[in-house]
């Protein structure tokens, strides 16, 4: 598959303030400007649940008792990622909570390319903020269940799929603010 319009947008909850806390992932699969398929679980992070993060997402413990952990989860994110670059906004959190719960389940980091969709914003358009609901609010785009993870991705997915109108392609995106996710200082 080609990357000229082919990529994977990101999102992580978390269950507290820990990298290895995943409690939900939600992934959307975008080719040629068309989100084609999506990803979502919730994730048992087999960790306590701090009330802030409760609060972000609605995510209680309850919730995930009988949800797959992330070491369950990962070979199914690895087959919907193959090898596509990823899109996250606030890419700096979403791949750092990757890394880190690669790490704690023993495997190695495969190269992942990714770009962050905050940056690229930032760099790219003229607005007063720039997170995903302000961005969203930017396009004119209706934005509903913030920090449910898939809604999160779709609307990330959306966010890039505008910015990408603003250059020739993703590879060129890719050369500027492309990273590889085995390169991070975490």
């Amino acid at each position: 598959m080609s990357n000229e319009n082919t990529f994977i947008a990101l999102d992580f909850e978390t269950a507290n303030g820990k990298r290895t806390s995943i409690c939900s992932v939600g992934m959307v699969k975008v080719v040629n400007h068309e989100i084609v398929e999506t990803f979502y679980t919730l994730v048992n992070p087999q960790d306590y649940f701090s009330q802030k993060n409760i609060e972000v997402h609605g995510i209680q413990q309850s919730d995930v008792l009988h949800a797959p952990t992330f070491q369950t989860v990962y070979p199914y994110m690895l087959n919907f990622i193959n090898d596509l670059p990823i899109v996250a906004h606030n890419a700096a959190f979403d791949t750092s909570v990757l890394h880190e719960s690669i790490k704690a389940i023993g495997r190695p980091t495969p190269k992942i390319t990714y770009f962050c969709s905050c940056i690229l914003a930032r760099r790219t358009v003229n607005n007063y903020r720039y997170g995903l609901k302000h961005m969203m609010a930017y396009y004119d785009l209706d934005f509903r269940g913030h920090h449910d993870a898939l809604n999160d991705a779709k609307a990330c997915a959306m966010i890039t799929y505008r910015l990408l109108k603003h250059y020739d392609n993703l590879d060129h995106i890719l050369d500027v603010y492309g990273k590889l996710l085995t390169d991070k200082d975490v």
